[in-house]
């Protein structure tokens, strides 16, 4: 006769299963929700990484000392492989810092690849070593990374909601569309033609047969994205002169998602608010905006999990960023966002950021996609490689050109009394290689000269006298917003400032260099 299961043993065989599973998703989870929901940058310290990085390794310590004599059962076996495939798969940056730290005291470049791999090889290994059934092996390691995913994807979705429906304002009768169009990391016209013997007269042609006026010696506010497009869409400057302070990091992010300043200001005045996302972390939309156009989702969250597993050195070699795939794709659909019939025919106010010409420089002239390669993202190298670099990124800039016209066709045509600013966040970073310890003064002139002069041009119909050749995007798009809603803001002072993004963050002032 069989006896009955006492109660008691099964009692004691949940709690392992139960005191692994707690911790490990909150390991999983709360650090997941906490580095998509960090206020990038500057929340994203290294103090952060290390938390982040000790959660999940202390636990996993734990578990393998603890269980390591047996593994006979398979729910103990799981506990302790699955949390070290977490370890291995998802600190992917902690592994390849420790590589770079330690090939960079070297001298042996190779190691900064070699060393990540191994580690979590090792890890993996161990934890195979200590399985008896491969088959459950592989079932374990798929669930774990598959639930892993849709972590990711669901914190993503928690970080950045949708917007919730909300009745539209009814504006003035006559408001104009308008169209606030952020390009990444384009060079003003007459420092691609000193420096990359690039002659961008016709693009700028074409923009001033459409009505608009050239800010021919604009300049940018910030030297990163995150200072730029935040002090835009605030209406104001966001990070003071000094160490950036908590306050600053979340007007920062509220700006970004568009719950104060231009978009809110927009919406006062009666305008539906169309927001593009990108594959950028910043581009998020919030409560405010009434249309969120997010493509590509899917496939940014997958492609961001990848980079931070084992699989990120074949991920990156042999999947297309989706950055700048999405970002094409953004531009040549947005045309179609700007000329979509209104709801309760009120105008609306279109935000794009697109991250292009941003680097990597993977498009052709005709905006045909090219595979990666070195000489397709900015770096060190010999006057050949940087030659071939500046080629490609002058490509990239006649195909987005290209794509510019044609959305700014599409939007005139069907509102001729339109609004545009089109503007770079900052230039373009060849000269740039350490992108975020070095202070102003550790800088060329030319390289500062390069990050802070950008494209700028302005279509104001009726508003034409606001407009100066110097203007900053802080300042443009108060004219912007005055010239659809006469909302009369004053102009800011213009002011340029360079960003140190490690650490805590520091911004100095350069608008000494730029203003005569």
């Amino acid at each position: 006769m069989t006896q009955p299961l006492d109660q008691s043993e099964d009692a004691d065989r949940r709690k392992p299963l139960i005191l692994w599973i707690v911790p490990l998703v909150a390991s999983v989870f709360v650090p997941a929700l906490w580095w998509t929901g960090a206020d990038w940058p500057f929340a994203f310290r290294p103090d952060v990484v290390a938390t982040m990085t000790t959660f999940v390794a202390f636990y996993a310590t734990v578990i393998l000392a603890a269980l390591s004599h047996g593994f006979r059962h398979r729910i103990r076996w799981a506990m302790g492989v699955t949390t070290v495939v977490v370890v291995a798969s998802f600190q992917w940056s902690a592994f390849v810092g420790t590589a770079e730290n330690f090939s960079a005291a070297t001298g042996v470049s190779f190691l900064a690849d070699v060393i990540p791999v191994a580690i979590a090889g090792s890890l993996i290994w161990i934890s195979v070593r200590l399985a008896h059934d491969w088959q459950f092996a592989i079932i374990v390691g798929t669930a774990t990374i598959a639930a892993l995913v849709g972590v990711a994807l669901a914190s993503l979705s928690l970080v950045a909601p949708s917007p919730s429906p909300r009745e539209i304002a009814t504006a003035m009768p006559g408001s104009p569309d308008v169209l606030l169009l952020v390009l990444d990391g384009y060079g003003r016209a007459d420092w691609l033609e000193d420096n990359f013997d690039f002659d961008n007269g016709e693009f700028l042609a074409e923009l001033e047969s459409r009505g608009f006026a050239i800010a021919t010696e604009a300049t940018a506010n910030y030297s990163y994205t995150f200072g730029s497009v935040s002090s835009m869409l605030n209406l104001d400057y966001v990070f003071s002169l000094g160490e950036v302070t908590e306050d600053e990091r979340k007007n920062m992010r509220a700006a970004l998602s568009g719950a104060v300043g231009l978009i809110p200001a927009f919406k006062e005045a009666g305008y539906e608010v169309a927001y593009v996302e990108n594959a950028w972390s910043g581009s998020q939309c919030g409560s405010a905006v009434d249309w969120c156009i997010r493509t590509g989702l899917a496939r940014r969250g997958l492609w961001n999990l990848g980079r931070m597993s084992i699989l990120a050195p074949l991920m990156t070699t042999l999947v297309p960023d989706p950055l700048n795939s999405l970002a094409l794709e953004q531009v040549q659909s947005l045309g179609e966002v700007v000329t979509e019939p209104h709801p309760n025919d009120s105008p609306r106010f279109t935000f794009a950021h697109v991250v292009l010409p941003h680097q990597p420089m993977l498009f052709s002239a005709g905006c045909v996609r090219h595979s990666y390669s070195v000489a397709r993202s900015w770096g060190v190298g010999n006057e050949e490689l940087q030659a071939e670099r500046q080629s490609n990124y002058v490509d990239q800039v006649k195909c987005i050109n290209r794509q510019v016209v044609e959305v700014l066709d599409s939007f005139l045509g069907e509102h001729p009394d339109g609004i545009v600013m089109i503007t770079a966040d900052h230039g373009p970073a060849s000269n740039l290689l350490t992108m975020t310890n070095l202070a102003a003064d550790e800088l060329s002139p030319a390289t500062i000269d390069e990050r802070m002069k950008i494209l700028s041009a302005y279509r104001l119909p009726g508003c034409e006298e606001a407009f100066r050749r110097d203007l900053t995007p802080v300042n443009g798009v108060r004219i912007l917003l005055n010239c659809a809603t006469g909302a009369g803001l004053g102009e800011l002072p213009d002011s340029n400032r360079w960003m140190v993004l490690g650490g805590k963050g520091v911004v100095t002032d350069l608008s000494w260099l730029f203003n005569d």
